[in-house]
Formats: C-alpha cells, structure tokens, sequence
C-alpha cells in the first residue's frame, strides 16, 4: 500500500436522501416479526463496501496498485504500508508467488473509520503483456455514517499496463465481502449481508493514483434476523475526479463520491 494514498471521507448526501425515501415508500415486510429491510439497506453496504473511508474496494485497488510501483516486466518494487508509518521494499521475482499480511486502520477513529487485516498472495508474470495477479483474503470492521459492520472479504485483481510506457492500470477484478451489518437511522436494524462486485475493465491512472474509469456488476443479499432474505443487483460506475454511481436493477441512482 502506497503512503500517499490518504484515506479521507465519503460525501453520503445522494445515498442517504434515497435511503429515506426508500425507507418510506420501498420497505420490505418481514411476515414474522416487526424487522424491516429495505433495498437502501443493501445499496449502503455496497456503497461502504466501495468507499476509501470505509476500507472498501477503492483502498483495495489502490494497495495493489502500490505493490508495482516503478516496475519493470523483469521485476518490480513492492511498498507495503503498515498503518501509514512503516514502509518496507523488496522485489518481486518472475512466476514466484510471494505473499504478506497487512494490517491498517484508518487515521480518523471517529466518522468514518476502519480496521482491516489482509492475507495477499501475488505473482508476477513476465511475459508480454506482463501482468501481476493478487489473491486476498481479510477480516475488518468499520463505522461509516449510516452503518457499521464486521465483515470478511476474499477477492482478487489480475492488474495489467505493468510497462513504462503504459499511463494507467487495467484491473480484472472480484470482490466479495459477508459479515453482518447495523444501521444507525430508521428503524436501526442489523442484518446479515453477502455482496460481491466484478469487474474486467477499471482503469487507474499512475500519476494521480486514482480510478478514472470502469463499471462491475454488483449482487447484494441481506438477511434479517428472523432469517427472511432479500436480493438486489445492479452496476457500480466510477465516473473519475473520486466520484461514482450504483445504480441498482429498480432504477434507483445511489451516488458516491470522496475527497
């Protein structure tokens, strides 16, 4: 993970003024207790699960994008960052697998914030077009402005543009978080949640370190307590200049953006 890549807040005023509305008017009856789920409970755990201030799949392309950082296809410079403060390099070899645990948190313990714990594993392949695939697993926590979770993820990147030549990063991806969820408006419930978001053509600038473009496919399952269950889906768009859209399979726009 790159140091300069700051983790700074989400500006939640689209998602919370549809969270509303559809709190009103788009609720999900649970037939044997008073619970109610709505499909903005399960847009936000897609929108925190994108978030860099939440931990999510922002900070994830970022970090794996710091692990080629002034490569070259015959090898490449790893900066890994624990916390913000300790930095360690080290090559990494053609076709050999490497692996490293990394642990951060955010730098605000307040709203919003996070902790993750990841496990990667990540080869580097030579050929051309070189590319570096990374696999993951990880465990964290975060308390966002509408919800709070603990969470497990799996996922990976296979990230290509690896030349000298090349001004950005193309990033195959998938991404699944589970755990379980509270809301902190409305009716305050908590819930389980299973989201996963693909995608096969994000594209990361190496100069701003940012995402400029690409779209995933988003699947969201949230199950009450009783153990009713509802299913949502719809497509993650990154618009460039730290802002993106989730636009769920009803229609209804959810808009994401951070500083």
């Amino acid at each position: 993970m790159n140091s300069k890549n700051k983790i700074t807040k989400i500006i939640y005023a689209a998602a919370i003024i549809a969270a509303s509305a559809f709190t009103l008017t788009s609720c999900h009856k649970d037939s044997s207790t008073t619970t109610t789920l709505s499909e903005s409970d399960a847009a936000q755990v897609a929108v925190d699960a994108v978030s860099p201030s939440t931990g999510g799949m922002v900070s994830q392309v970022s970090s794996s994008a710091s692990l080629f950082t002034g490569g070259t296809v015959t090898g490449g410079t790893v900066s890994s960052v624990n916390n913000h403060l300790t930095t360690d390099s080290y090559t990494i070899p053609c076709g050999t697998e490497k692996d490293s645990t990394i642990s951060y948190a955010s730098l605000s313990t307040g709203v919003p914030s996070f902790t993750y714990s990841l496990s990667w594993k990540y080869t580097l392949a030579c050929t051309v077009p070189s590319s570096l695939t990374l696999s993951f697993t990880g465990a964290g926590t975060y308390n966002g402005f509408i919800q709070s979770s603990s969470f497990n993820s799996t996922g990976g990147f296979v990230l290509t543009g690896l030349g000298s030549t090349a001004s950005q990063f193309t990033f195959n991806s998938n991404y699944t978080r589970t755990g379980t969820t509270t809301s902190k408006i409305g009716n305050k419930n908590t819930f389980d949640h299973t989201l996963t978001i693909t995608s096969s053509n994000i594209l990361y600038d190496k100069t701003t370190q940012e995402i400029v473009s690409g779209t995933a496919t988003v699947s969201i399952k949230i199950t009450s307590t009783s153990g009713n269950s509802w299913s949502y889906g719809g497509t993650l768009t990154f618009l460039g200049n730290k802002t993106a859209k989730l636009v769920l399979n009803s229609g209804t726009v959810y808009n994401i953006s951070w500083s």
